[in-house]
Order: C-alpha cells, then sequence, then structure tokens
C-alpha cells in the first residue's frame, strides 16, 4: 500500500502519491490511520502514472496530498484526483 497506492504516512499525516499502471481508472482503500479510517477514493481518469491533482477531506480541498492527522474515532471521505 505504501509504494503502489502510495499511502504513505508521515509525521504531520497520511501522504497520498500513488504509481500506478495507466489502466487503474478509479479504485477505493478503507485505511485506519492514527485511530481514524479514511475512506479513500482515487480517480485516475487520464490514465496517469503519477500525479495528485487534487485532495479533497469530507468535501473540502487541501493543500498538497497531505491528509491531516484527523481525531480518534472519526469516519473521513477522501477524494484523490489524478492527473
Amino acid at each position: 500500500s505504501q509504494y503502489i497506492l502510495g499511502l504513505k504516512p508521515t509525521h504531520s499525516g497520511l501522504r497520498i502519491d500513488p504509481c500506478v499502471p495507466k489502466t487503474w481508472k478509479k479504485w477505493e482503500v478503507k485505511r485506519k490511520f492514527r485511530g481514524a479510517t479514511l475512506n479513500i477514493h482515487v480517480k485516475n481518469p487520464d490514465g496517469v502514472q503519477k500525479g495528485v491533482v487534487r485532495v479533497t477531506v469530507d468535501g473540502e480541498e487541501i493543500d498538497g496530498n497531505v491528509v491531516p492527522v484527523q481525531p480518534e474515532g472519526t469516519v473521513h471521505e477522501v477524494e484523490v484526483l489524478m492527473g
């Protein structure tokens, strides 16, 4: 999950930086991270192998591709657009 799906824990949060085959147009993964549950939905409409254009957490766009640490016991929807 750290290299293909690009889910890498960092001190400040969970970095999402996939490196996938061109044929992967979308996928979903549920990831527990520091007590919170992240439902991660990745879309890759242009069939790129690497690169994140936008990340939203619960509908709010964040800067960059590191999802901040969320409160323990909470559930969050993460949308990732590759491009």
